[in-house]
């Protein structure tokens, strides 16, 4: 039997959720795991979700927050903040520098988050159907082809489309596509893809989204993997 692999959804700083997660996994840390992006902001404990994903040396793909960070947080060339406050007051970026104790451990992370690729391509588990993963932090949708284009324009479109597009889901044949991004209040599966963001960091909304949870999917198995916000306990 083909070996699996956890696709964990965006935890947004919500460490204490993350290891609950985890500890339902049939062979816990020991399992193959990839994260979709959005690991920091929001959430109180940013600085440990990274460092337990750099410590375990766990696959992870660039999320928009991750974009954002390394765009508006503090670096060693620059630590202006006059030009970050939609991102410290509106996306969470101000718990995210609250997080952060040791400059050396907040360098190291940010070192560490430019490294992350837009995508990543598991060839070695594929569906019944042949189809191989790919895990991206929004839907790859209808640019995946332009992949490998040299073209500049070309290029801000699919990093774009990877980090910031909802509800552009496409069915590329080779390949089955999970990915976080876009809140849904259960995970929405077919044929070709996976979305898997359920809103861990989210108040709960009865009417929108009754229940906030972090998530993960195992594949090729398909099985579901939950876990409520567990922050304040």
């Amino acid at each position: 039997m083909q070996n699996q692999i956890y696709i964990i959804s965006d935890v947004h700083g919500c460490f204490k959720s993350l290891k609950a997660l985890i500890n339902q996994f049939p062979n816990k840390e020991n399992s193959k795991i990839v994260f979709v992006g959005d690991l920091i902001d929001r959430g109180p404990s940013s600085c440990e979700v990274v460092k337990f994903i750099m410590d375990n040396n766990y696959d992870c793909v660039l999320g928009n927050h991750e974009e954002m960070f390394l765009e508006f947080a503090p670096s060693k060339e620059n630590e202006d903040l006059s030009n970050s406050k939609h991102w410290l007051f509106n996306c969470g970026g101000e718990q995210t520098l609250k997080s952060y104790t040791c400059k050396d451990e907040y360098y190291k992370q940010y070192d560490f988050m430019k490294t992350l690729p837009l995508y990543l391509e598991y060839k070695d588990y594929k569906t019944a159907d042949n189809r191989y993963l790919v895990v991206s932090h929004s839907a790859v949708g209808k640019v995946w082809d332009k992949r490998d284009s040299k073209d500049k324009d070309d290029i801000e479109e699919f990093e774009n489309h990877l980090l910031y597009s909802r509800y552009k889901n496409s069915n590329n044949k080779e390949i089955f596509n999970v990915f976080g991004h876009t809140i849904f209040s259960t995970p929405v599966l077919n044929e070709y893809s996976a979305a898997i963001d359920l809103g861990c960091y989210h108040e709960k909304d009865e009417s929108k989204l009754p229940s906030p949870r972090l998530c993960a999917l195992e594949f090729p198995s398909m099985k579901i993997f939950t876990q409520e916000n567990m922050e304040g306990v």
